[in-house]
């Protein structure tokens, strides 16, 4: 089998939480304090069904799952999203056109989008911190890929975080080299990958992205027809007429699911290799290899993962994290995929097979040892690593650290203001230890991580 060791993660951050012994998620409520927490969205599409991209949807599985915890959430977010949190929706459009002269955007410099967002941002700010005057939030956490919050965050110190969805974008970059320079707001990291790009400006903590893998039916009985699957985005950097040549040179048949992001790409690349495969299917009168569906629903989605033999994964750029690989493995369909990104942290050699990125014969050998991997085992992986309660659990633990953090630096202020009468020994920073999966930072200037310490969950 040609596969790749699972990324090297002893210097990442593992925040998981197993609630039980099938991994299965809860909301059973607790004693747990709670939490009143603002987050904020990417502005350009709504929180809701169909999603924009992954980010939509685990914004929306973060809210939805803190709010069946039993805390409060106000959700700053497009006008039209859909939550279980208290939706503060951000500038529209038509409010915006309403409030700037038609060549605002000329006399700063910007593009009339640039400061649309701008805007939005520096609106959303300004309530976030109106409401924290008035006590009434406890926690910042803001995935909307914009510099604003970044920068205006730290008016929260330790308890806004940032977490790094994406390459680092110009706008992103901004408030990096800003916040290098100092400062106490908070990041983090969807994979141990991302971690590392970011290193170079702030230290994070990883919590890996989480799907509702029970809303996923799982077949975990073999494949006697073989078949496999491929969707996502058809664009260049997802690699999708490589799945169909590495299919066309193993005589493989192959399901091809997807919106024509990229027409361009689609019309000289995809579509000549359908078109060359109906031709042949028709001269030679055997079934095609290839078959095109379209972009679907995550019903149907489903329903081919749970037919397929496995799922192809030929993204040629850096993914940060790749919910295609997740959804596949709660299906109970295992992984044949380039090693980018943060595949192989996702992928182990029970649920898959990683091989070096546009390598045609390793990938086409896979196709013959593919049928070695358990789909069982490819579900149970999924439940324990992928699951949206332990992604919620990740970030819960790291807010209420933060709060912790918070009320040890006011005593240390109010004893400032005494007299020194006793030396007061330094209070280290000690993370609850309620969750099975470990939790580290990992220091731009420092070579091994914080000591992780492992005890299973007590929480939810």
């Amino acid at each position: 089998m040609t596969s790749t060791p699972v990324a090297n993660t002893s210097n990442t951050t593992n925040c998981r939480i197993i609630h039980n012994e099938k991994g299965v998620k809860t909301t059973k409520q607790s004693k747990t304090p709670i939490l009143r927490i603002a987050i904020i969205a990417h502005s350009l599409y709504p929180i809701a069904e169909p999603y924009a991209g992954g980010l939509e949807m685990i914004t929306q599985l973060l809210c939805d799952e803190l709010v069946a915890q039993g805390h409060k959430v106000l959700l700053y977010a497009h006008s039209d999203s859909q939550t279980q949190a208290t939706l503060i929706p951000l500038l529209t459009r038509a409010q915006f056109e309403a409030m700037v002269y038609d060549n605002e955007h000329d006399s700063v410099g910007m593009s009339r989008e640039e400061l649309y967002q701008y805007l939005v941002y520096q609106r959303a700010m300004h309530d976030i911190i109106t409401r924290d005057e008035r006590g009434e939030i406890d926690v910042v956490h803001n995935h909307s890929l914009h510099h604003i919050p970044m920068m205006l965050g730290q008016a929260f110190g330790s308890r806004c975080f940032t977490t790094f969805h994406t390459p680092i974008f110009p706008q992103l970059r901004l408030a990096l080299l800003t916040l290098r320079q100092g400062t106490k707001t908070q990041f983090t990291a969807i994979s141990g990958h991302q971690q590392q790009l970011f290193d170079e400006f702030v230290p994070s903590y990883v919590v890996y992205n989480g799907i509702d893998v029970q809303s996923f039916t799982a077949n975990i009985q073999p494949i006697k027809d073989e078949v496999y699957f491929w969707y996502g985005r058809i664009c260049p950097e997802k690699g999708t007429h490589l799945a169909m040549e590495y299919c066309q040179a193993a005589g493989k048949r192959l399901v091809i699911a997807g919106p024509k992001s990229n027409e361009d790409y689609f019309n000289h690349y995809v579509a000549p290799l359908l078109a060359e495969d109906d031709k042949v299917s028709k001269e030679r009168g055997t079934p095609a290899l290839f078959d095109y569906v379209g972009h679907l629903s995550k019903a149907e989605i489903n329903d081919y993962l749970g037919n397929a033999t496995a799922l192809l994964f030929t993204s040629t750029w850096d993914e940060p994290y790749g919910l295609t690989l997740a959804e596949s493995l709660a299906c109970g369909t295992p992984v044949i995929g380039f090693d980018v990104g943060a595949s192989a942290e996702i992928v182990t050699p029970d649920s898959g097979i990683i091989v070096p990125k546009m390598d045609k014969e390793a990938f086409v050998q896979a196709f013959a040892d593919i049928n070695t991997i358990s789909r069982q085992a490819c579900r149970n992986h999924a439940e324990q690593f992928c699951s949206v309660a332990a992604m919620v659990d990740g970030y819960v633990q790291l807010y209420k650290q933060a709060l912790k953090d918070k009320s040890v630096d006011q005593n240390q202020e109010a004893d400032n203001k005494q007299p020194d009468l006793v030396n007061k020994p330094n209070i280290p920073i000690n993370l609850d230890q309620t969750f099975s999966r470990t939790l580290h930072a990992v220091s731009k200037d420092k070579s091994a991580a914080i000591k992780n310490s492992e005890i299973k969950a007590s929480v939810f």
